[in-house]
């Protein structure tokens, strides 16, 4: 085996185990509540021992609802390799598409965690820090992109707020909805909203 199937190897057992003691943290948390929740409940869950856990997460709170910064990464890596002639909004909109389409397997994760905000409002700044880092690394994957500065351009920021909006309002909607529409024809309507400039659909309907 090459070294480099090795270190793929390793790179998915690790993705494993981090998935498993976020699974079982959400799922201890919702069953038992979250502040009868232990580290060590999470372990035992997950079989594997504590020394493990501190290996990928510093605390309960952050198994919950930290941030993922490998997903955070794969996006940038994704966005940098679509071709150079495609327009910003295009180039999002493939990456977060393959995003949507496996998204269905990991959606478990996700609802574990709207619902545990729900029931412990206190954990919804947590939440937000965690979102907010990813959408750091996105603003930073558009600047390069766009060969702007992050520091001092509004546009990186503002795309790549937009477009975590618009995902996660097609996901919020493909859950509780049930009008036959599948998540990628969800996201790419969210997205068309953002491409024709918040054009109101039906201006007589606001009125």
């Amino acid at each position: 085996m090459t070294a480099g199937a090795v270190e793929s190897r390793r790179d998915r057992k690790k993705a494993e185990t981090r998935d498993a003691l976020r699974h079982a943290a959400l799922r201890l948390a919702l069953a038992d509540g979250y502040e009868q929740l232990t580290v060590e409940q999470i372990t035992q869950a997950a079989d594997v021992s504590v020394r493990t856990f501190f290996n990928y997460f510093t605390s309960k709170d952050d198994a919950l609802l930290g941030p993922e910064m490998d997903r955070a990464q794969e996006l940038a890596d994704s966005l940098a390799a679509r071709p150079a002639d495609e327009l910003p909004l295009e180039a999002l909109r493939a990456v977060f598409v393959a995003l949507a389409e496996s998204v269905v397997e990991r959606d478990m994760l996700w609802q574990s965690r709207m619902d545990l905000v729900r029931a412990h409002p206190q954990l919804w700044p947590q939440l937000i820090a965690g979102l907010s880092e990813r959408e750091r690394v996105l603003t930073e994957a558009i600047a390069a992109r766009t060969g702007t500065d992050a520091a001092v351009d509004l546009y990186p920021g503002v795309l790549a707020t937009g477009v975590m909006g618009a995902m996660r309002t097609a996901l919020e909607h493909w859950r509780v909805a049930d009008d036959g529409r599948t998540l990628t024809e969800l996201l790419n309507a969210a997205l068309d909203v953002l491409a024709a400039g918040f054009t109101i659909p039906n201006p007589g309907a606001t009125r």
